[in-house]
């Protein structure tokens, strides 16, 4: 069976045994604020209870701007301190806090910055657009704004880590910034760069991206919002199908339920369905993102961690696109991380495991 039809196979079944009213599921109203700032950093508080940062009117593209919460997960008690901190950026369909329990697998001195993306967690919904109007260009263009608004609060983390589609906008922003003449190093003083289960860019081949069968796919659940656009959501009750699968079609040992996902405020709404088109290279779109050959040679080491039971990005599909951004043959930056539950969201379900894969090539060098 290959990817592809495994992976149909997987949200086909899914939906067969989902029963009816199954999507009012209990959600935890209970979520613990966790402490954050020292008496040199001005926090705001989330809807949820999550210390962080709100910028107001962050400008997407002309005449659209959003407030976007960078939630602050662990500890900061100084601003020099943030070169410590990990800038994170999440994957389509999630939230901030997917990287939660990541941060908390860190430990109490973590510092982990997740901005959550325009409808959902903390931040807002967008003016002067729909959401369901918005591209990967204004997720970039997010991502960067909000970097500079911390840079302009003297927090600037030295390292970025992407997940999944989020993997996809960090390439994205730096190859935007190297056609300006930058780069994550020149305009932030990132120096580490971390892709985790990256999703990925036109010119690597993908034999579930590239087999033309996502266009249906992604059309089975496209909905239209009367508020949001056109959207792409997956239901949460689904989401055990779509995340939480191996290669061999079985939810794997550890596997968070849907009520398990709500709770922890890990899934969003949706995302414009024009943005996952653009992910995909399906619908108007021809071809999938472009990140260039050698993208990180110099200036922000790349690491690129990717899973063996993920099914929708291949260990060796991961390991083409670390060697397409770098230029290392010998993949001395690139973790495989090896057993039975490493699924596309592990960091959800075993986030020591991706603690350790970073933690284990710290020393890495190319």
């Amino acid at each position: 069976m290959n990817i592809v039809e495994l992976t149909q196979r997987c949200v086909f079944a899914a939906l067969v045994a989902l029963p009816a009213g199954c999507m009012d599921l209990p959600v935890d109203a209970d979520v613990e604020a966790r402490q954050g700032g020292g008496p040199g950093i001005d926090l705001d508080i989330g809807a949820d209870g999550t210390p962080g940062f709100l910028l107001e009117d962050v400008e997407l593209r002309p005449g659209v701007t959003v407030d976007l919460f960078v939630n602050l997960y662990g500890t900061l008690d100084k601003a020099s301190k943030s070169k410590h901190c990990h800038f994170a950026v999440h994957g389509g369909v999630f939230a901030a806090a997917s990287w939660r329990p990541y941060a908390e697998a860190l430990g109490e001195d973590a510092c982990v910055l997740v901005a959550d993306m325009p409808v959902r967690g903390n931040s807002g919904v967008p003016q002067g657009a729909l959401f369901g109007d918005l591209d990967l260009f204004d997720y970039v263009t997010a991502i960067e704004e909000v970097l500079e608004r911390l840079d302009e609060r003297k927090i600037r983390p030295r390292t970025i880590l992407g997940h999944s589609m989020g993997g996809t906008l960090v390439q994205m922003l730096q190859q935007r910034l190297l056609d300006e003449g930058s780069s994550l190093r020149k305009r932030f003083g990132i120096r580490d760069a971390i892709l985790v289960a990256s999703d990925l860019p036109a010119e690597v081949p993908w034999a579930l991206g590239d087999s033309g069968d996502l266009s249906g796919l992604i059309q089975a659940f496209a909905v239209e919002e009367p508020a949001y656009g056109s959207l792409f959501e997956i239901p949460v009750a689904l989401w055990p199908a779509f995340y939480f699968t191996d290669r061999d079609g079985d939810v794997v040992p550890g596997a968070l339920t849907p009520a398990e996902i709500e709770a922890g405020g890990f899934n969003a709404l949706g995302e414009p369905l024009r943005a996952i088109h653009q992910l995909n290279g399906t619908g108007p779109f021809t071809s999938r993102p472009s990140a260039g050959a050698e993208l990180f040679e110099t200036g922000t080491r790349l690491r690129a961690i990717a899973y063996e039971e993920d099914i929708y990005v291949q260990l060796a599909e991961s390991e083409t696109l670390y060697q397409h951004l770098t230029g290392d043959p010998a993949s001395r930056c690139f973790v495989r991380v090896l057993g039975p539950d490493t699924v596309h969201v592990l960091q959800f379900s075993n986030p020591q495991a991706l603690v350790d894969a970073i933690a284990d090539s710290e020393d890495c060098h190319y």
